[in-house]
Parts: C-alpha cells; sequence; structure tokens
C-alpha cells in the first residue's frame, strides 16, 4: 500500500506550468475549434473562452490540466466529442502499415530490445497537441533517424534488469498510431500476455489512445487494457481512477510514453521508465536535454 499512500498524500508535481507553455496552449486551441467546427463564430468564443481560463491557471500546475481545460471547453461549445477522429484512423493505419517492417527491423538486429525501445520512443513524434509534430510526417525518415540516436538520458540498463524480474508491468500508452510502436516493444517483452497491463485513455482527448484504438491495432487481444479514468492529454493523479491508481500502486514496474504521462508523473516516487522523445524547449530543460532527444529515464526516486 505504500505507492497508494504516497499518491494519496503527495500533490507536488516536478512539472509545472512554464511561460513557453502559452503559446502552444494556444495553438492547441485554434487547431481543435478549426477541426471541430466551420463555424467562425464558434472558434472565437472557444479561442476568448480559453485565454479567459489560462489568466486563471495556477503556475504551480502542469501543462496537461490546461491541456484538459482546453478539449473540454472545445468540446462543450461545439458538441464534438472527438474533433481528431479522422486523423487518428488515419495514423493507426499508417502505422500499422508500418508494423512488419518495424518487426524485420527488430528480427534482425543484434540488440532486439534496445531497437524494439527506439522505436516505441520514435511513434511518440506523431502527437498533434505539439506544434510542428502533427499533419505530415515522413515515418521511416523519423524510424531511420531515431535508431542512429543515443540515448541523451539512458536507463537501458536498469530497464533490462526491471523486465527480467517484474512480475506485474504497467504500460501507459500515449498516443494513437504510437500504439502500433508500443505493440512493437511489447511483443519484445518475454510473457507479455501475462505480466502487461495496457493503460489508455476513458475518453477521446487530442489523439491520445483509447480502447478503441487498442482494439484498432490489435493489442487488445494480446494484452489487458484498461482506462485510467482520465480526459486530459497525460496523467494527473488526483483525475484518475480507483482502478487505475490500483494498478498504479501494485505494478512490479511501469512503462510510461510520452511527455504528458512525464509531466504527470516524475514526481512520484514509483517503480517507472519514463519513454518519450524531448518536442519541446519546457521538457528538454527539465530533463537537461536538448529538443530532439531521446530519453529512456528511470525516476530516480524509485
Amino acid at each position: 500500500m505504500h505507492f497508494l499512500v504516497f499518491i494519496i498524500i503527495d500533490k507536488g508535481v516536478a512539472m509545472k506550468i512554464a511561460l513557453e507553455c502559452f503559446s502552444c496552449f494556444l495553438k492547441q486551441a485554434v487547431e481543435a475549434a478549426e477541426m471541430s467546427t466551420e463555424s467562425e463564430t464558434m472558434r472565437r468564443e472557444i479561442l476568448r473562452e480559453v485565454l479567459k481560463e489560462s489568466l486563471k491557471i495556477s503556475f504551480d500546475r502542469t501543462p496537461v490540466h490546461m491541456g484538459m481545460i482546453i478539449h473540454r471547453i472545445v468540446r462543450e461549445k461545439t458538441k464534438n466529442p472527438d474533433p481528431y477522429a479522422n486523423l487518428k484512423k488515419k495514423y493507426n493505419a499508417r502505422a500499422l502499415e508500418l508494423y512488419p517492417y518495424m518487426k524485420e527491423l527488430v528480427g534482425y538486429s543484434k540488440e532486439k530490445l534496445v531497437t524494439a525501445v527506439k522505436l516505441a520512443i520514435a511513434g511518440n513524434i506523431l502527437d498533434f497537441g505539439i506544434g510542428g509534430y502533427a499533419k505530415d510526417f515522413g515515418v521511416k525518415e523519423i524510424i531511420d533517424e531515431v535508431l542512429e540516436q543515443p540515448f541523451a538520458v539512458d536507463n537501458y540498463q536498469n530497464f533490462r534488469k526491471a523486465l527480467s524480474k517484474a512480475d506485474s508491468i504497467l504500460y501507459l500508452a500515449d498516443n494513437t498510431g504510437e500504439i502500433v510502436f508500443d505493440r512493437v516493444l511489447i511483443e519484445e517483452i518475454p510473457d507479455y500476455k501475462k505480466r502487461i497491463t495496457l493503460v489508455v485513455k476513458e475518453s477521446p482527448i487530442i489523439n491520445d489512445a483509447t480502447l478503441e484504438d487498442a482494439e484498432a491495432v490489435g493489442l487488445a487481444d494480446q494484452v489487458r487494457v484498461i482506462n485510467s479514468g482520465l480526459e486530459a492529454p497525460g496523467t494527473i493523479i488526483d483525475h484518475c481512477s480507483e482502478d487505475f491508481l490500483d494498478a498504479l500502486h501494485s505494478a512490479d514496474m511501469i512503462i510510461s510514453k510520452g511527455q504528458g504521462n512525464y509531466e504527470g508523473l516524475s514526481d512520484l516516487s514509483l517503480p517507472i521508465f519514463f519513454l518519450l522523445k524531448a518536442k519541446c524547449k519546457v521538457i528538454a530543460r527539465d530533463l537537461d536535454v536538448k529538443v530532439g532527444d531521446l530519453i529512456l529515464k528511470q525516476d530516480s526516486k524509485s
């Protein structure tokens, strides 16, 4: 019960809103509004409401909190529960086309697990919430680039050891499309069908993966899938469901994908490894790396 007690008591977070986050918030709001409605009047209403809420948000909150507020405003005003639905299907389909290619890359690799981890991180580029990483991408080019990159934060050896010992592994998914890359990594973990529980979002938020997406890419047939109880682009502990918190505190090992999960979980003492690509200056600064660097970071407090 140690971790559950810690989660209830400790409300602190490492990743707090920075000044640079606000330009990203507004960009997200404009893009989501444009995708949700053709009405210019409605788009302006959304932006005004987001600007109003951005004046109220505490700098002690995480960027994920503001992301949750932005997309709640968009949904409520437009009555569109999933503005990114078509793009998510497109990205899942495109990633599935690359699945055999990625399996070949792993199969031919001398270090299969390293390759699978890097492929999972390569998938983290598919993020509509981060400016510059959204619509058009050359996935094979991204894969080739990432496979040649070293880890800027490299806790791989501890990651490998933890995998060999853990009976239960909680895998926190991030985005659609990306979960196909996650599938490649998951399938490299021995006895993954018995050991891994995949965590997705409860309902649509930007392009974050839901149960529907896990089913679409074949992961729901491979491992147990639960949702976090969230409609936020990341993890906010005090908004999560009890079922998710039970799974979180009882897991022998946690694999966390993406920036949003890092923002919400990086200051909790959990047996967690963060896999992500640093896609903005705020994250890069927190991790003391450069934008574009690959991260395989073990929680230093666990």
